[in-house]
């Protein structure tokens, strides 16, 4: 067992584990609210996200990349300790320890 360790591209974090191999691990900064710092929770609609889209408006989707009756809402987590509260799209990072 040996010490692997990487760097998230994304927030800066350094991530240590102890592993008999490189291996890869998600960092965690894309739940943490860039405003407060508290952790957010996972957003879940109140409606479908079919509810959201307006397939006659060209604007939301210029590119014309998204298929008819795709959801539209990409939100994946939420702070609610702001007013109005914080939507969030970041991804999680995928960080390779070696």
């Amino acid at each position: 067992m040996g010490l692997v360790q990487g760097v998230c591209g994304s927030c800066g974090k350094k991530i240590r584990r102890i592993s008999p191999v490189p291996i890869a691990m998600t960092c965690d900064c894309y739940k943490i609210c860039p405003i407060c710092g508290s952790m957010m929770e996972p957003y879940v609609p109140d409606l479908d996200p079919k509810t959201y889209r307006n397939e006659d408006d060209p604007s939301w989707d210029p590119l014309d990349h998204a298929e008819k009756g795709e959801p539209l809402t990409i939100v994946a987590f939420v702070c609610r300790l702001h007013s109005p509260p914080f939507f969030s799209n970041r991804q999680p990072v995928e960080v390779q320890l070696e």
